[in-house]
């Protein structure tokens, strides 16, 4: 059984998703549910076969089981051609490619024009299926290089 199948399992008691909490659930995330831990109202999703949670909108995505922060790029790259699209909202599913306005369609898992035509990318996809769902300790590692650049 996946950490998700375990956390999904673990809160019996889910509670009605608000508006507001759907408007704060990524796109990439497939499956989600709310519940009260503590006090708070924490949403939880499943990232990969990870179980990953925030409690408000302002707060970053943590993986339950080790209590790390998931980048923002991480979530980003979760989505086919990221590196191609501009202004990307992985919460609206909007971004730009070559000047014009794009969404992510889940049901097809494909990008689409405003006029519902598929958008059709100069390259091969970058995927982030494989990538994106890094485990915990490359993710520690990204975030070790990434304080080393910033002190350079």
């Amino acid at each position: 059984m996946s950490h998700w199948e375990l956390t999904y399992n673990q809160y019996p008691t889910k509670l009605s998703p608000t508006t507001e909490d759907a408007r704060n659930i990524p796109v990439i995330f497939p499956n989600w549910f709310i519940t009260h831990n503590k006090g708070d109202r924490v949403r939880f999703t499943q990232f990969g076969d990870k179980a990953v949670w925030n409690v408000n909108p302002d707060s970053p995505w943590i993986y339950l089981q080790t209590n790390l922060t998931v980048p923002h790029k991480t979530l980003e790259s979760a989505l086919p051609y990221f590196d191609q699209l501009a202004n990307l909202d992985i919460y609206t599913r909007l971004a730009t490619y070559n000047r014009k306005s794009v969404a992510w369609h889940r049901p097809t898992q494909t990008w689409k024009y405003r006029n519902n035509r598929t958008v059709h990318f100069n390259q091969t996809p970058t995927e982030g299926t494989n990538s994106a769902l890094n485990s915990e300790e490359e993710v520690e590692s990204s975030k070790e290089s990434e304080t080393d650049e910033d002190t350079a």
